[in-house]
């Protein structure tokens, strides 16, 4: 094509980079991510320049900081958020963000059109970052701006939950920003103090790192025993939370302080007002129960309800951050605990509200008229007058199938609904640790078309599968994915109790799609240890769907009475239970995300031996 673009190493590879907004450290972030790029890919290194008008130039920049003649190149801006405009011509290329965030964003898509992506951070040293190398870079031409509806995209990646792993979190809020998340979401650990963990990420470099890329912090989430501290319980008993007739304390079998205490509700809002005081990098402060609580039983608790207490709390502690700190969005969550809205309390107009649905099923878009909780998203939407934030699951283990399916039906139906509603912030958390390549695909697929709602999910399928397992395996497992994508209650099944039909599906699976990239990967080792991780989950896939065949064939067996053929095969289904738990932890010690460790020696194990021990007492009581 007589206008492309060609980036060539050789004695005449004289390319530039020109930063124009120099005095921008997440512009010149920008600059640095790009050079690192285009000199791996070229093997030959590519200056960032003051400028370079008689060469041919890679212009980045803030719109507003570009020339005249730059930004003449550039089409008009895309309504939205954290946007940016590209444009690629012979012998000058111009990414002009819209803010600082857009420039990144800008940049990152002139990579990917070049090859590079970015679908899990590199905590696997085998499974690097997929970067092109050749002698020469071909682009074609293009002017387009793109720019999100949706004002915040935060990722609630694993490692940043309870303890503090710098060098991993480092690397997943990389890749968070690479697929297009504007903010982290963080979980405090409740073991020690929040000053301390906070102080913990800005020594590490997290929040510089966080900073350098213009990315958001949010949280602490659950995090209300540190702002009314158990210490204080033999002091103030009063504070706490009643349960059963006697006041407990804020932990695990307890329950929230007495919200309905002014005074327990002022020394909370006096040590948050210290804490965000003392944590600058805070974007969004986001204070909720802690997890799984119950509230307070106490006679004057009961006369009200826990949401309007909540919203009580919340008000009070707006009105106090107002003055301190009046620039801090202010968020707690609802259709959670508590589940239902507020009855007589008025949230103040700054008030934020995340709502959550954990244990989703996620065959259905919000904008479905099946989903179940409509009428409650509703109710909470329209009590959250300073902003409404969706907490997705898509990445939670503990809230989605073990073996992971791509979640495309619902993405794309939430982001209708999203879109329709003009919702402002989505929330995607990613737990737990040791699932991280198993759901990754998930957070990459939502982070990428939260951003730019143009893209089908199914074509971002498509190109992970391409881009990542190559283009020998890569067509062969994206239709693997679209089909466990489409046909969604596989995953569920897998998890539960398969059928059948799904046990033959995912014997066909194998031999059509799994296999041959198998074997057309053998000679390549990255190729062929990407598709391995396929594989070994799909292998368990089906050695899930055996326990269920083998469960049903024993309650048959013992319905009809024939008791002693059915305690022979509950031996070979404790063998065969055995076997699972025992492959589940060696996939698991390989540490590449596949499955968490603990997971399978704790819960996994509970669940799979359950129906075991409930068959052995069932054929016990048939003697």
């Amino acid at each position: 094509m007589s206008d492309e673009l060609k980036i060539t190493i050789d004695e005449k590879h004289d390319w530039r980079i020109v930063n124009s907004s120099s005095d921008s450290c997440v512009s010149r972030f920008a600059a640095e991510e790009l050079q690192k790029y285009l000199t791996e890919i070229t093997g030959r290194p590519i200056q960032i320049c003051a400028s370079a008008s008689n060469a041919p130039t890679i212009v980045i920049g803030l719109r507003a900081d570009l020339s005249v003649a730059d930004r003449s190149l550039l089409p008009e801006p895309a309504k939205g958020y954290d946007g940016y405009a590209l444009a690629i011509s012979r012998d000058r290329v111009v990414v002009g963000g819209d803010n600082e965030r857009g420039v990144v964003y800008g940049v990152y898509d002139l990579l990917e059109r070049i090859g590079c992506r970015w679908f899990y951070p590199q905590q696997d040293p085998l499974d690097t970052e997929v970067i092109p190398r050749g002698k020469s870079i071909s682009l074609e031409p293009i002017a387009l701006a793109v720019a999100s509806p949706i004002k915040y995209r935060i990722c609630n990646a694993s490692s940043f939950f309870f303890d503090i792993a710098p060098a991993v979190m480092k690397a997943q809020l990389d890749v968070a920003m690479k697929a297009r998340y504007n903010g982290m979401g963080w979980q405090c650990d409740h073991r020690y103090p929040l000053d301390e963990q906070y102080r913990q990420m800005e020594k590490s470099g997290v929040i510089a790192e966080l900073k350098k890329r213009g990315m958001l912090l949010h949280g602490p989430a659950h995090s209300y025993p540190h702002f009314l501290p158990n210490d204080l319980f033999d002091k103030h008993p009063d504070w706490f939370g009643m349960k059963d007739g006697k006041r407990v304390k804020q932990e695990f079998g307890g329950s929230q302080f007495c919200l309905s205490n002014p005074e327990a509700r002022r020394a909370f809002v006096e040590n948050a007002e210290k804490f965000v005081l003392a944590s600058p990098a805070l974007d969004i402060f986001c204070p909720l129960p802690f997890d799984g609580g119950q509230f307070c039983e106490c006679p004057e608790c009961a006369r009200s309800t826990p949401a309007d207490l909540m919203f009580l709390l919340m008000n009070e502690l707006i009105n106090r951050l107002s003055k301190s700190v009046p620039n801090l969005l202010i968020e707690t969550y609802g259709g959670y605990n508590p589940k239902e809205p507020p009855v007589r309390t008025k949230p103040d107009p700054k008030l934020r509200i995340i709502w959550a649905h954990w244990g989703r099923y996620h065959g259905y878009g919000y904008d479905d008229p099946r989903y179940s909780l409509i009428g409650n998203l509703e109710k909470w939407r329209q009590v959250a007058p300073g902003g409404f934030t969706l907490c997705q699951y898509y990445t939670d283990n503990f809230a989605t199938p073990w073996i992971s399916a791509p979640y495309a039906i619902a993405i794309k139906g939430d982001r209708r609904y999203i879109l329709d509603k003009n919702i402002q912030g989505v929330y995607v958390l990613h737990w737990a640790k040791g699932y991280w390549w198993n759901h990754g695909l998930n957070s990459y697929l939502a982070g990428k078309c939260f951003y730019d709602v143009s893209l089908d999910p199914y074509d971002v399928i498509r190109d992970y599968a391409i881009h990542y397992f190559g283009e020998d395996a890569g067509p062969l497992l994206a239709e693997y994915y679209i089909q466990w994508a489409k046909v969604i209650d596989l995953a569920y099944h897998v998890r539960d109790e398969t059928t059948e039909a799904d046990r033959k599906m995912l014997a066909d699976q194998r031999r059509r799609w799994i296999d041959p990239a198998v074997q057309c990967t053998r000679g390549d080792p990255l190729l062929s240890h990407r598709v391995g991780k396929v594989a070994k989950l799909h292998r368990a896939a089906e050695m899930l769907g055996e326990i269920h065949k083998l469960r049903q064939e024993l309650v048959d067996m013992r319905q009809a009475g024939d008791h002693e053929a059915a305690r022979g095969l509950l031996r070979k289904a404790k063998a065969h239970t055995d076997d699972v738990l025992l492959y589940l932890e060696s996939i698991a010690r390989l540490n590449q995300g596949l499955i968490d460790h603990h997971e399978v020696t704790g819960f996994i194990r509970q669940v799979l031996n359950k129906w075991i021990e409930e068959e052995e007492k069932a054929l016990s009581e048939a003697r």
